[in-house]
């Protein structure tokens, strides 16, 4: 892609929070070690007890130095709604994001033989490449979520109460606000958490569609008070 191409990307949220971010304009980072699959950063496999006690010193290592905000390429997915988005009561984020900051998922139906003296023989910027690798590839059952990730260094994150948080500024540009199915918040519920955002940000209500597993955007908007 060219410099400067911006990818739409979507983050899924619970109404609580999906309301916080958008008046305090900002994510809550995810640390590895609190991801729902404890496979990240296992995409390496081994035999040997020791390689594989090495590996998981580095996962704890690089969760010590690395978050990420997780993002999908889509709002359609019913499974991602009733995962992340509360049982379809949530919202979820729309933002325009510069495609080089995002890294995309490599979904995988095996895991990836640790060859130890080939790791050894490469050089540093090799070895960085490898561990980077791992915070992108997951079982090929996750790839529903058509997942992107902004990577980048903890202490870069802004901390409130032990949890760590991203700025939309340092996200990219927040263009829509997508309300659930089984919603209840209302437009002045997200009219008053974006203030004065609210006329240049495009909000809207889905639904279940009628002949497909999709969610949708429901294009009559007068059923959304």
């Amino acid at each position: 892609m060219a410099i400067g191409t911006k990818i739409r990307v979507y983050h899924f949220c619970n109404e609580e929070f999906g309301l916080q971010n958008i008046k305090r304009s900002r994510l809550k980072v995810a640390t590895i070690m609190d991801l729902n699959d404890p496979f990240e950063m296992m995409c390496l496999s081994s035999r040997d007890a020791d390689q594989r006690r090495n590996i998981l010193q580095l996962k704890k290592r690089v969760a010590e130095q690395f978050g990420m905000l997780c993002f999908s390429r889509t709002y359609v997915s019913p499974v991602q709604w009733g995962h992340y988005g509360n049982k379809h009561k949530g919202l979820c984020l729309g933002f325009d994001v510069d495609a080089d900051r995002l890294h995309k998922v490599e979904y995988r139906r095996g895991r990836i033989k640790f060859d130890p003296e080939g790791y050894l023989k490469l050089t540093k910027d090799q070895k960085f490449e490898v561990m980077s690798r791992q915070l992108r590839i997951k079982h090929s059952e996750w790839a529903y979520e058509k997942e992107e990730r902004q990577v980048f260094l903890l202490s870069s994150a802004v901390v409130d109460k032990n949890l760590y948080f991203k700025p939309f500024s340092e996200i990219g540009t927040l263009r829509q606000v997508i309300v659930g199915c089984n919603s209840e918040l209302t437009r002045a519920d997200i009219d008053g958490a974006l203030g004065d955002r609210s006329s240049t940000i495009e909000k809207f209500k889905v639904r279940t569609a009628f002949e497909t597993y999709k969610i949708v955007r429901n294009k009559k908007e007068d059923l959304w008070k």
